[in-house]
């Protein structure tokens, strides 16, 4: 390959726009991280861990479990499984508390989201990463 054609097949490597991509990959993966965190401070008191309530449900059931009735409909003493069925009713029939379990549903499907944007991102800056360490090496060998 003479000289002529090195730079020929220097030039259709366009390694400047490849350059350009890797900076907006990066933006754009900064970007989402950042409205991650922003969303997960907005809402840091509907972020539930594994399968617990958030604090924001987990307040109105501690609220609602010192309303609960003392006695039964026999006027007996309520068990603990009798206060715990209550309490999981309270889920469906307590406006407050329904509402922010939708919230807490709400924000977790939006983190999930949130961290497949991230995800791809990532994996398209891992990409164009590759392209241009291959790129590098086509480089390196046509300036042998």
């Amino acid at each position: 390959m003479n000289d002529q054609q090195k730079l020929q097949a220097l030039k259709s490597l366009d390694t400047k726009a490849l350059i350009k991509n890797i900076k907006d990959y990066e933006d754009e993966l900064e970007k989402a991280m950042r409205e991650d965190a922003s969303f997960k401070n907005l809402n840091y008191e509907y972020l539930a861990s594994g399968t617990n309530d958030c604090s924001a449900v987990k307040s109105i059931l501690a609220e609602l479990s010192a309303q609960a009735p003392e006695t039964n409909k026999a006027d007996k003493k309520i068990t603990v499984d009798e206060r715990k069925a209550w309490l999981e009713q309270q889920k469906k029939s307590n406006e407050e508390l329904s509402k922010a379990i939708n919230k807490q549903k709400d924000v977790a499907f939006l983190i999930d989201n949130n961290q497949i944007a991230i995800e791809m991102a990532k994996k398209r800056l891992e990409s164009a990463k590759a392209v241009l360490g291959l790129k590098t090496a086509q480089i390196n060998f046509l300036a042998s």
